[in-house]
């Protein structure tokens, strides 16, 4: 792509031909301009005016000439020569006169908004508003409603951005909002016998700039400066969409999108965005156990070290079988096939259980829900590849377990639901000689188990997906751990032998080894991360 150069308040830059003027801006670390209606992901609608610049030219003389009116950035692309002032006077009055239109009707209940805090128009009416209003009539009142199934709108506070209604258009397909009426009397509404209820529903609450749309699931849950955001990845399907996980105080309250070109874009689905609750669920595994008592994750390895060596000394041929859950990091999934290995040349290695849940969904724009329901199939894939030898799928390991073909069997859970393991094959799983579990849900499964190590969600631990594309991303911990104790990676770590607290980077060192796994592209989801 071939470039221009352009003048940005006094500034001589390069930028490619044909950028969108509004992007260039802030792509060149100036201040952003301020906009309502404009963003990357949707189609230009101009509405709010607010993203207003100074844009001129020289004559063939050399001389400056400037537009005889401000012009909209989110409008404009970029051609060569063009200058640009983003502070003149002109620009600053125009947003301050767009600000005092916007908020004639706008009520003044910050104190109650959910947007409170993270609200453009709150932060606009700040830096380029005014501090008094001159509209002394009555404000025109608009009611709230219930659109879809999560979302409420609030129309007193909807500035006629339209961002809602380009997504369900362009993005998700569906083109169940509208702008209904005129002028002073438009409001945002759903068709008759319509909702926004697709899986995309929740981005139209991220799209709206000033808390008109409600996430009822979040409503008067949380004030927003008292959150703490972590980057991480969604673990609703294979896709693994780019997020935000948003707590206080231990507990889960959202997940936002965040933005990634190669997975998500700015988007994720409803099932992924609903889909942490089971992080806070009673039926947690808070300690780790043997048989009815609860002991400390040491004394649970230390255990599981002594009954497997004890089957060895009776039986020299006594068979080890560990199940690789694809609900599991790959680190975690590394650590557990080097200690099988480490443990017995003739272990076997078992494919943990993939569930998948109707039909893949994609939407208009593209975006594509997976109806794989784990996160990491293809980690769990290319650990089994490189550590080759003796390997079988879990109904393979439950029989082979009912026909004493095994002894001990160590399985690695993690899966967001409690009952994954149906009674048929724990049955089976049973009738080994000893049966640990590693999993996060109180569940048949541990219940029969000789040894069961209190697991944590992905949410309480750091680590890496491999998705859908090929792409390992990286997850960092957003909570301390439910258990109070040792996370997976921690446990493992220990299992094989080795000191000290577990370190992500070496065992990512093995992972990236020519010898381990190879061949796969890599993108960090979350930065510099662990």
């Amino acid at each position: 792509m071939s470039n221009v150069t352009i003048t940005l308040n006094g500034n001589d830059l390069e930028v490619p031909a044909g950028a969108r003027l509004i992007d260039v801006i802030k792509a060149h670390g100036e201040e952003e301009v301020p906009h309502y209606c404009y963003h990357p992901g949707l189609s230009i609608a101009g509405s709010c005016r607010l993203c207003a610049v100074e844009v001129g030219n020289k004559d063939a003389e050399g001389n400056v000439k400037m537009m005889p009116k401000v012009m909209m950035s989110c409008q404009m692309n970029v051609s060569d020569g063009m200058i640009v002032n983003t502070h003149d006077d002109r620009s600053k009055q125009h947003r301050k006169e767009i600000m005092e239109f916007l908020l004639i009707n706008h009520p003044l209940d910050c104190p109650v908004c959910d947007q409170a805090g993270e609200c453009y128009l709150q932060d606009y009416s700040y830096d380029h508003g005014q501090a008094e209003s001159r509209f002394i009539e009555d404000k025109i009142k608009q009611s709230k409603k219930q659109v879809g199934e999560r979302i409420l709108l609030y129309g007193d506070r909807c500035i006629m951005c339209s961002r809602c209604v380009r997504f369900t258009r362009e993005i998700s397909g569906g083109a169940e909002l509208m702008v209904n009426e005129r002028g002073n009397a438009s409001e945002i509404d759903v068709f008759p016998g319509y909702g926004v209820n697709d899986n995309l529903a929740g981005n139209v609450v991220d799209l709206c700039p000033v808390g008109a749309l409600l996430d009822t699931d979040f409503l008067f849950k949380q004030r927003v400066w008292e959150l703490q955001g972590t980057d991480s990845v969604c673990t609703g399907c294979s896709r693994g969409c780019n997020i935000h996980i948003d707590q206080n105080m231990g507990v889960i309250y959202r997940l936002k999108p965040r933005y990634n070109p190669d997975v998500n874009e700015w988007w994720m689905c409803d099932e992924g965005r609903f889909g942490f609750k089971f992080v806070h669920a009673d039926t947690r595994l808070k300690k780790s156990r043997l048989p009815q008592i609860e002991v400390t994750a040491a004394e649970a390895l230390q255990r599981i070290k002594t009954l497997w060596r004890g089957q060895l000394d009776v039986n020299a041929d006594a068979r080890l079988a560990v199940v690789i859950s694809p609900q599991a990091s790959c680190e975690e999934q590394w650590l557990l096939a080097q200690w099988a290995r480490g443990e017995s040349d003739a272990a076997i290695l078992v494919r943990g259980p993939v569930f998948s849940k109707g039909q893949e969904q994609k939407f208009k724009a593209g975006f594509t829900v997976s109806p794989e329901k784990a996160p990491n199939r293809r980690g769990m894939e290319k650990v089994l590849a490189e550590m080759g030898g003796h390997q079988m799928n879990f109904g393979e390991l439950a029989e082979a377990a009912a026909s004493e073909q095994v002894h001990t069997i160590l399985v690695q859970g993690g899966y967001p639901w409690q009952d994954w393991c149906p009674p048929d094959i724990t049955g089976k799983l049973r009738q080994a000689d000893n049966l640990f579990v590693l999993d996060i849900f109180e569940s048949e499964l541990t219940r029969k188990a000789d040894v069961t190590l209190a697991g944590v969600s992905w949410a309480e631990k750091h680590g890496s997906f491999i998705n859908d594309q090929d792409l390992q991303q990286k997850f960092n911990r957003a909570l301390v751990p439910y258990t109070d104790d040792l996370d997976d990676l921690n446990m493992l770590w220990k299992l094989t032998g080795r000191d000290g607290e577990a370190s992500l980077i070496a065992v990512r060192k093995e992972l990236s080894d020519p010898q381990a796994i190879a061949n796969h592209s890599e993108t960090d989801a979350v930065g510099a991360g662990s």
